[in-house]
């Protein structure tokens, strides 16, 4: 599983669980809530793995150009 950073990560969730938490609200509104949080920290998680996907196929790719570059450069050339 992929962390999202602190810094980007929402305060909505904790505050939607701190309100599943208190007293008065009905279960229904409470697993509501409590859905609600689970949803916004998955899909963070969700996003951090694409960010990181990107990444990792961007790294493939600026090492596939150089390696198309290098084996462009052995092909000798008519003039």
């Amino acid at each position: 599983m992929t962390e999202v950073p602190e810094e980007y990560r929402s305060k909505t969730p904790a505050r939607l669980s701190a309100l599943a938490e208190e007293s008065g609200l009905s279960e229904v509104l409470r697993m509501a809530l409590t859905d609600a949080a689970a949803e916004i920290e998955g899909s963070e998680e969700a996003y951090a793995v694409l960010v990181n996907e990107i990444r990792d196929l961007r790294a493939k790719l600026v090492n596939t150009e150089a390696n198309l570059r290098s084996a462009l450069a052995l092909i000798p050339r008519r003039g």
